[in-house]
């Protein structure tokens, strides 16, 4: 775990929190391109009373969790199919056909993750972001 600071960037590992409440940097909100954005649009979001209400009448989606290993130890939701950090998740990851729930700590990395599977050539309607994250799912 090291990082590494210079004039115009900040180099951190995830394991690391900055000011961003608890976040790390992964998770802190910021500024992407303009392809990014586009694709953020084109995936689902959904609010943890929404899941749990489309879990309860049979939606039962491969549930995904971007966070580190060590992070899934600590807490995870108990459906959880699949445990791949955001960076590194690859199509393989995910099933061919359905829908696909992803999670990490605050929604952040969630979003990172779908992005990266849009690129990688899953279609972004199978593609849900627990909005919040598992934090806003044990709040609600």
């Amino acid at each position: 775990t090291s990082t590494t600071t210079s004039s115009t960037t900040t180099t951190t590992t995830n394991h690391n929190n900055d000011n961003n409440n608890g976040r790390t940097m992964d998770e802190a909100e910021t500024s992407v391109g303009v392809a990014t954005q586009d694709a953020e649009l084109s995936f689902h979001s959904i609010e943890p009373k929404e899941c749990l209400d489309k879990l309860s009448k049979g939606w039962s989606p491969w549930v995904l969790d971007v966070r580190l290993p060590t992070e899934h130890d600590i807490v995870a939701l108990p459906f959880t199919d699949h445990v791949a950090p955001h960076r590194t998740v690859q199509v393989q990851h995910v099933p061919k056909t359905g829908d696909v729930l992803i999670y990490c700590k605050a929604g952040v990395r969630g979003k990172k993750a779908c992005n990266r599977l849009i690129e990688l050539g899953i279609d972004p309607k199978r593609l849900y972001n627990l909005e919040g994250g598992i934090m806003k799912w044990q709040k609600e």
